[in-house]
């Protein structure tokens, strides 16, 4: 490595605290710095100095998304963030894919088993965002969340489940919700299982290279980061041409063929990352 990267110092903190968008991540963590917010910032930092990535310009790219007052843009990066790390926690072996022209999936796992892992987010929608800053309330629509996610799946991220299908492996898609009722234990997962592979098939309507599909609800509690195992869970795709072994993420629910359920292999509310 050359120059020394580094995340939230004090000039990042002494900006954050000076002019920052209403609805930005960082007015909240600034509000609660001490400790709850120093306690975010400070695992943030832990992560992105472990996280191995090979140059520097990746190194600052990385950092001025997870630094970005758009909170859109800092999701992005932390949740790129924690998966590495609930990765770490299930001892598998992976590594971020550098950048390049075309796009192509954000992580390589080469152990226990060999895929690629794509990981994005699904913000609150605009319609909702503009409903809420006007006094109004939002409706809960499952079959909206579901629209958004396939879109996702079968053409936001087309480029990355094509680049994992030229190498022959499996492609696994990691969306986090933060749509408004995203976390709000709605049981949303339960709702997506019978759409992807019960009465609904709509597994059929993305590409066979889709492997297999994580919902992921994180949270932040006490200034900590945390993934839902009771309402996180990951879905595995029939027809995929390349198929994601049974039981790759054990500490997810999971859902196979005619949503058949595994539970995960713990009880516990949270998986503190």
């Amino acid at each position: 490595m050359g120059q020394d990267v580094t995340v939230f110092d004090e000039g990042w903190r002494t900006r954050a605290s000076g002019s920052v968008l209403v609805d930005s991540w960082a007015r909240e963590v600034m509000a609660a710095l001490d400790p709850d917010g120093g306690r975010y910032l400070d695992t943030l930092r832990v992560w992105f100095e472990r996280f191995p990535l090979s140059s520097d310009k990746q190194r600052r790219a990385l950092k001025a998304r997870l630094e970005s007052f758009t909170t859109s843009d800092h999701l992005g990066a932390a949740n790129e963030l924690s998966w590495y790390e609930f990765m770490r926690r299930a001892n598998m072996e992976a590594s971020p894919i550098p950048s390049a022209n075309a796009p192509r999936p954000d992580f390589k796992v080469t152990n226990p088993s060999e895929f690629f892992v794509e990981v994005s987010t699904l913000n609150i929608s605009d319609a909702d965002r503009r409903e809420l800053q006007a006094g109004g309330g939002v409706d809960l629509n499952h079959l909206e969340t579901l629209r958004r996610l396939l879109l996702k799946a079968a053409h936001e991220k087309e480029a990355q489940l094509g680049y994992a299908a030229r190498e022959n492996w499996p492609c696994l898609l990691v969306l986090f919700d933060y749509t408004f009722w995203g976390g709000l234990a709605t049981d949303f997962f339960r709702y997506l299982a019978t759409a992807l592979l019960g009465e609904g098939r709509a597994f059929a309507q993305v590409p066979v290279t889709l492997s297999a599909l994580v919902y992921a609800e994180r949270k932040v509690l006490g200034g900590r980061i945390a993934l839902s195992q009771r309402r996180s869970a990951i879905y595995y795709n029939p027809v995929a041409r390349y198929r994601l072994g049974a039981g790759t993420f054990a500490a997810l629910r999971q859902f196979g063929l005619v949503m058949s359920e595994v539970e995960p292999n713990s009880q516990e509310d949270w998986i503190w990352l």
